[in-house]
């Protein structure tokens, strides 16, 4: 196989892994936001929101982390680079919507730390499309 058609496949792949954990990242936290509004909300008060929110985020980036130590496809670990990235990003910027310079610069942060990781690991070029997709994903639900 050429070098382009290579490209290409590995860019399918990756966008194609990407849009499903993203699917499956905020479909999950959607079942547990109705689980803890069902069980943990009697007052109305929505107080679990906020913790819920940023917790599930940091627990993607954790998990995210712990798969880039792992030997499965790099393809793979891309993609739930997406689906982590973009649902740390989508948890702090609903946090501080009232605030959009610091989310701006949240975001900034964020991807360029990634960045900055994916070529000390020196990864391939769809990991850095996958931060990309995250990006857009993000701005896409900001």
């Amino acid at each position: 196989m050429n070098k382009k058609s290579e490209m290409l496949k590995e860019g399918i792949i990756v966008t194609i892994g990407s849009f499903i954990t993203l699917a499956i990242a905020f479909g999950l936290y959607f079942l547990i936001f109705v689980l803890f509004e069902t069980m943990a909300n009697q007052d109305g008060s929505y107080g679990f929101v906020s913790p819920l929110r940023v917790g599930y985020g940091i627990i993607w980036i954790i998990i995210c982390l712990i798969i880039y130590c792992t030997r499965i496809y790099d393809w793979l670990k891309a993609s739930i680079l997406t689906g982590s990235l973009a649902t740390f990003m989508v948890g702090i910027g609903v946090q501080l919507f009232e605030k959009p310079i610091i989310v701006g610069l949240v975001m900034l942060v964020v991807a360029a730390i990634c960045v900055f990781l994916l070529r000390k690991m020196k990864k391939k070029w769809y990991h850095y499309y996958a931060v990309l997709i995250s990006i857009i994903a993000t701005l896409f639900y900001l």
